[in-house]
């Protein structure tokens, strides 16, 4: 996965042309202030979720030639807007890291990296309707993907449960186990250092 530290990091991904739109990162120039553009923004969060993956603020495409150039935004609560987005407009609330990159030119502007690691409770849904990433873009998942998804879920958990309560069960006899033989131990030494004893 792509991690850039610095904006030349950003401009020579787009200048060799290894920037680009995959099933794993989505660039957009902008998070949005209106309500429309929220909803764009956290429609593209939720759909990582499944597998994971990037979203990068600041860059912009030119959807005609589907060349990239730099848009540095201020930076200013832009990490937190991100957060909020994610915690109030997904449904349930997305976990994601977000990393600003400020601009070498003007650190009051820049970049934000929005990693979405695959998310335990996904799919995740926006506005009534559930997404998923396809190999460029975002698209809304069939009602039959989602009750899929969601019993597939439901079995993980129900695996992981048995698994926990197993290891609680080992744990819980081995340390009654421990009990037993350190009670026998104490007994022992306590036989052998009594004079009339043994």
């Amino acid at each position: 996965m792509w991690f850039p530290r610095t904006d030349s990091d950003i401009q020579l991904a787009i200048t060799e042309g290894s920037l680009s739109e995959t099933k794993y990162l989505d660039a957009k120039r902008e998070s949005g202030d209106t309500n429309s553009a929220r909803a764009e923004t956290a429609k593209d969060m939720a759909s990582f979720a499944l597998d994971g993956g990037s979203l990068i603020i600041g860059v912009e495409e030119d959807k005609k030639t589907g060349a990239f150039s730099l848009a540095p935004q201020p930076l200013a609560g832009l990490p937190e807007k991100l957060e909020q987005i994610a915690a109030n407009r997904i449904d349930p609330p997305l976990f994601i890291r977000v990393t600003e990159i400020a601009s070498a030119s003007d650190p009051s502007r820049g970049y934000v990296l929005v990693e979405i690691p695959p998310s335990p409770t996904a799919p995740h849904m926006v506005d009534s309707r559930y997404f998923a990433r396809g190999d460029r873009t975002t698209r809304k998942l069939t009602d039959a993907e989602v009750v899929r998804f969601h019993s597939q879920r439901h079995g993980q958990e129900e695996r992981l449960g048995a698994l926990l309560r197993d290891e609680i069960e080992r744990e819980l006899s081995l340390d009654l186990d421990d009990c037993c033989l350190l009670d026998n131990l104490n007994y022992v030494i306590h036989r052998e250092s009594t004079p009339g004893q043994g």
